[in-house]
């Protein structure tokens, strides 16, 4: 589904006018990484605040104790990954919907640039061949059950190796943890939040592990996602529809004037400097969706992932009838085509 947007000069004329009292919501967010680019925008630039909202922030430092406030009446909207959503669903948790994609999965996988060496690990070898040199390895991830922990277990389960038997799998946190862990040498190598890999690297601490490509039943598919209660948003379908409008604002500023978008998120790197946090948007770019629709075609992607990497009596299929709801994202489309 492709929408040709307007110019923002049109498009002032579709906004709302200052509302007098902004209605305050929170935010439950995993953690502070590109996954959510487009909601550091949006608070940014001040959309939210244009569509009447005053967001709150918490972090909660990993996508199911995201889903777990949310759910426990922590906050009105969370932004974690598909997978948490998925696995909502499949505690009888059907309150939860997707509502719009906030990034597409990039497999940023390093590991400590000693190790490596130590190892003989390095790119021009068969990814199959570097897995099995990470035998024995610490690899770390946000929280178990996470998307980075499904990610190295994916590596390991279709490459030949058991997950909890061959690697040391662990759990870390956020971005400032996970590179605290890595330059402590506390692990070896990590499923990263999108800008460790960067920052790492920048420093010369850690060598990438996994070329872009080598995991294509991954690449492309939903990652970074907004979430929401139905039970909320039927209640309070126009503060659902602001959210809407503030990501479709967002990704329209992505579009027309990425330099300006690049600005707008650079406060929220503060351990970057300049030169690691350009690098770090030009890698990630690409994976910022033009539009936050999750389609049925991603939604399945990412159904087939985690049976490959879920014990068979634990996975079970989720609807996506069910598990999304996209009719906010398309409403708020629709208002900015006119």
């Amino acid at each position: 589904m492709r929408f040709v947007y307007l110019t923002f000069a049109l498009l002032m004329a579709a906004l709302p006018a200052h509302a007098k009292d902004l209605t305050s919501i929170t935010l439950v967010q995993s953690s502070q990484s590109f996954n959510f680019v487009p909601l550091y925008i949006a608070q940014a630039r001040g959309y939210f605040a244009e569509e009447g909202l005053k967001v709150n922030v918490v972090l909660a430092g990993g996508g199911p104790k995201a889903m777990t406030a949310l759910l426990g009446g922590g906050g009105q909207f969370a932004a974690s990954v598909l997978l948490d959503g998925m696995m909502a669903h499949r505690k009888g948790l059907d309150d939860v919907r997707a509502m719009a994609t906030l990034s597409y999965f990039l497999n940023r996988m390093v590991v400590r640039a000693d190790v490596a060496k130590a190892r003989g690990l390095d790119l021009s070898k068969p990814l199959a061949e570097r897995v099995l040199l990470m035998k024995g390895m610490k690899l770390a991830i946000t929280t178990p059950g996470a998307s980075s922990d499904m990610t190295i277990r994916y590596l390991a389960m279709t490459n030949g190796l058991s997950p909890d038997r061959d690697f040391q799998i662990v759990p870390l946190g956020g971005m400032s943890s996970q590179i605290a862990g890595i330059q402590a040498g506390q692990v070896d190598g990590c499923a990263c939040l999108p800008g460790v890999d960067i920052l790492t690297k920048a420093q010369g601490l850690t060598v990438d592990l996994v070329k872009p490509g080598e995991l294509t039943e991954l690449d492309g598919v939903t990652y970074g996602t907004l979430y929401g209660l139905a039970s909320y948003n039927k209640a309070h379908p126009e503060v659902a529809r602001a959210m809407a409008r503030a990501l479709i604002r967002t990704t329209i500023l992505i579009a027309d004037n990425p330099d300006a978008a690049r600005a707008a998120s650079r406060s929220f790197f503060k351990e970057m400097d300049e030169q690691t946090f350009n690098t770090s948007w030009s890698t990630y770019l690409p994976y910022i969706p033009k539009i936050p629709l999750i389609s049925r075609e991603d939604f399945e992607r990412e159904l087939a992932f985690e049976k490959t990497v879920m014990p068979p009596a634990a996975y079970k299929p989720v609807s996506y009838d069910d598990a999304t709801d996209m009719s906010f994202v398309i409403a708020a489309m629709r208002d900015f085509k006119r």
